[in-house]
Parts: structure tokens; sequence; C-alpha cells
């Protein structure tokens, strides 16, 4: 039984070094720490873009498209001939394989995510306060409480692309978010960024196919990442405190399961609307 237990207690912490990624905001600069060569993503890779004042940097993604969400401060950013300002939650779509440079006169931390596709689609700018905020479609105010939370979808079906969705999802403090459990394991892959939860604050984050068995059981805190390949994935606030994540969610195929809908509920909570479309 001590054998088997010790065991176990291996498996999860391999488990989770693939799974959870601590502090990705560490370092300056464009930092992609997530792909599928560290991590059990088949196409998600991810990162941060963070500069101060004066300094640049600069992109291409081969053969893939990319996404970009600015979390905080100011930034232009430059594709081909056309340039694009980036305030808070502002995002942008960038056209399979092209170049991309980010400059700041301030500061910005921006969320990069990619995915092989062999489509091309236009680059596409979104503001948020314009396009997002107020629209009804983009902006979901979801579930009662203890499980209320603002979903806000930056590029999705506002944005021609083939496999990358990404938003931000905000809690009220202490609540559950991804709520009720849902799974995509399927069709989807899906990557949590945790921002603006200040210590001491953290969450709890659940990852299972089986709750007598859960493969993950985490805290979270601001800056950590955690890769969602498969099982249901419900998380928690502290009390005092709000969970709050930028989301990437990937089709496993181009052009197919690109949407936050069509997802399968933990048996038993079907009734409690999961309020994702």
């Amino acid at each position: 039984m001590a054998v088997f237990y010790l065991i176990n207690i291996v498996e999860q912490i391999l488990m989770s070094s693939k799974w959870l990624f601590k502090d990705t905001a560490s370092k300056p600069g464009r930092n992609i720490s997530i792909t599928p060569e560290n991590s059990e993503f088949k196409a998600i890779h991810a990162g941060r873009i963070i500069l101060s004042k004066g300094q640049s940097a600069a992109g291409k993604n081969e053969g893939r498209e990319t996404t970009l969400l600015c979390m905080h401060g100011d930034a232009e950013v430059t594709v081909g001939n056309d340039r694009y300002p980036l305030s808070r939650f502002d995002g942008l779509y960038i056209s399979r394989g092209a170049e991309f440079s980010v400059s700041t006169d301030s500061s910005v931390d921006i969320v990069e995510a990619s995915a092989p596709t062999a489509q091309t689609w236009p680059t596409k700018y979104v503001n948020f306060k314009r396009d997002v905020a107020s629209s009804d479609s983009l902006t979901l105010r979801v579930g009662a409480e203890p499980y209320y939370r603002d979903i806000h979808k930056v590029l999705a079906e506002n944005v021609e692309g083939s496999r990358l969705l990404m938003g931000v999802t905000m809690s009220k403090p202490g609540n559950w978010t991804s709520w009720p459990p849902h799974e995509h394991a399927a069709t989807r892959e899906e990557l949590y960024l945790f921002f603006d939860m200040p210590r001491p604050g953290f969450a709890t984050q659940f990852i299972y196919s089986d709750l007598e068995n859960p493969e993950f059981v985490r805290p979270v805190a601001e800056n950590d990442a955690v890769t969602i390949v498969r099982g249901y994935h419900p998380n928690v606030a502290a009390p005092g405190y709000p969970v709050n994540f930028c989301w990437v969610l990937c089709s496993l195929e181009d052009d197919t399961w690109r949407t936050l809908a069509n997802v399968n509920v933990q048996p038993g909570f079907e009734s409690m609307p999961t309020g994702l479309r």
C-alpha cells in the first residue's frame, strides 16, 4: 500500500510539472514558455511579452496563427505596414506566419498565443472598450451566486480565424468559475493564465475526469498558468479575493470547433447553465 501511494504521488508531481507553469511573468521581453514540447498540449504555444519604456520585441510564428491580448499598459504592434494600438484587454489576431513587432512608450504586458494552421485569415484588431465591453454577445454575465462571473470574448466569433479563441474571465471575491464543471477534451485544449489576484490571494484549480481521483488539484496565484487537455476544470477563489484569468481555447482541427459552446457538463450538474456560447 505504501509503495502504491508513493508511486501515485510521484505520478502526480510529474503530471503537475506539465500542467502548472509558475510565474510566467518572471522574465522581461518576449518569452514563449509553454509549448507542446514541455506540456501536454498538441497545438498551443503561449507566453508573455513584457516590455518597459523604450523597449521592443519582434516575432514571427511560421505556419501558425497568432493572438495577442494586452493585460496591462499600452503598446503599438506593427504588422506589415499597419500599426495597432493596444491597451488593457485589447486584442489582435495576426495572420498565419506574419512578422510583427511590439513597442511601448511606457510599459506593457501582453499574453501571446499561437497554433499551427493551414489557413490564412486577415489580421484583425479588437478594441475592448468599443467592440467588446458593450456587446451582449461578447461580454457575458454568467451564472448565479456563488459562481457568478464576467466572460469577455475578445478574439472569438467577431474575428475570422482557424483554431484560436482568446478572452478573459473575472469573478467576484470567493466565487467559483468554469462552473458547472465541463470538459471538451475531444475537441479543444485550453490555457488558463491568472492575473490581478494580489497576494496573499489565490485560487484552487481542479482538473479531473473522476472526482474521486483528480488528476490535478493545486493552488494557483497571479501569473501562474494551467494547461487543460482533458477533464472537468472548475476553479474557486479564496474568500475576499477574485479569480481572474486570461483563457486561450484552441480547436484540435482547423475551422471545426472554434467555439466556447458545445461542452460536456459533468453528469448531475446539467440543470445549471454554463453561459458558454
